[in-house]
């Protein structure tokens, strides 16, 4: 086995503003990658692990590679004690191979799992909630990286890796010179997804975002909701998503939503404990209702159980709480709600348009 380990050349500032998002210390997050010669980790072996983490101001690699075929289980021993300091451990699908793969190895050889206890958060999983944040054919780690514009020094897939370190093996066995070349070439790869994967953190800024002092103003019957970033976004965009346009600047976020109006209904879910009144077209609770002569009232059904009222209503994003603040329909099954306003400059306070870009988020 031959470990490296030195300091990247990279602005970990950037990548320390992302981790913002997480409750947990940034000494404590580390960035792993792994390399194999297939698939199964039964059939295949492990030949390289990578590990991006933080020292002080500075982002530190620590490659784990086996230049020869009896190295695995000592690889896998040295991650392990390498991994016992840290609290948090962040990846790029790893939920889907990385992991499952080095938990069956740590398995066949019986060494306790150097995830056992940690937090792991997969920044593809991540990623894929806001898909629709985000124009991109896929969501490959290669793909999304040319989001934040990083550029990778080679181009070679997961299959190319495999044939190189077959070559690379080939070739050291025999003395070639070319042995050591075709081994930079695969601590590179490695360190670039590492790189890549940890720049990608910085779209924890998007699914994890937490508004600032955000406040609104009606501008053409639709509420505008600003926010100034208090960490600057990886990316501009602007994008419609139902009835709302987003548009996201390094510094601001900016949410317009048009306002309804018209008629709407907010639906009693106690039906059986009201009277609907079919000349008043409203519902009443049967103890005021009782008083209503019974030939003005009969007995409420869920369809005509609520409340009618005309005026302007605020869409609300999906889950969105308004704690006790009636709610209002289109009708019984329609699924968006709306917040009823006394008039159309109603100021909302701050926590309450905070929690409405959290929704939207």
């Amino acid at each position: 086995m031959e470990r490296t380990e030195y300091k990247l050349d990279i602005d970990a500032s950037v990548i320390r503003q992302a981790l913002s998002a997480l409750s947990v210390p940034t000494e404590e997050i580390f960035f792993f990658d792994i390399e194999t010669t297939g698939l199964s980790p039964r059939v295949s072996s492990l030949y390289l692990i990578g590990v991006c983490y933080f020292d002080g101001e500075s982002a530190h690699l620590a490659q784990w590679f086996a230049d020869d075929y009896i190295s695995e289980k000592e690889i896998l021993f040295s991650f392990l004690e390498f991994t016992e300091r840290f609290s948090t451990c962040i990846h790029y699908n790893g939920s889907t191979f990385d992991i499952p793969y080095l938990q069956k190895k740590y398995d066949a050889y019986k060494l306790p799992s150097p995830f056992e206890g940690k937090e792991s958060l997969d920044i593809y999983r991540e990623v894929r909630k806001k898909k629709d944040l985000f124009q991109t054919p896929d969501f490959r780690l290669s793909t999304v990286e040319k989001l934040l514009g990083f550029q990778r020094e080679d181009n070679f897939s997961g299959k190319d890796c495999i044939r190189l370190y077959t070559e690379f093996m080939q070739k050291k066995y025999f003395r070639d010179k070319k042995a050591g070349e075709l081994k930079n070439f695969l601590l590179h790869h490695n360190r670039d997804d590492l790189i890549g994967t940890a720049l990608c953190s910085r779209f924890l800024l998007y699914s994890r975002y937490q508004p600032a002092h955000p406040r609104c103003h009606i501008e053409n019957d639709m509420l505008v909701i600003t926010d100034n970033t208090a960490v600057p976004l990886p990316f501009a965009g602007e994008y419609k998503r139902e009835n709302q346009w987003i548009r996201f600047t390094p510094d601001a976020i900016v949410i317009k939503v048009p306002l309804y109006q018209g008629t709407l209904f907010h639906f009693y879910p106690d039906y059986k404990n009201y009277f609907y009144l079919p000349k008043e077209d409203m519902a009443v609770h049967k103890s005021v209702g009782i008083y209503v002569d019974s030939e003005f009232r009969e007995k409420a059904a869920a369809s005509n159980c609520y409340l009618k009222k005309t005026g302007v209503f605020l869409p609300l994003p999906k889950g969105f709480s308004c704690g006790d603040f009636p709610l209002f329909q289109e009708s019984k099954k329609s699924r968006r709600l709306y917040l009823y306003w006394e008039n159309s400059s109603f100021t909302l306070k701050e926590d309450f348009l905070a929690e409405y870009i959290r929704s939207v988020f």
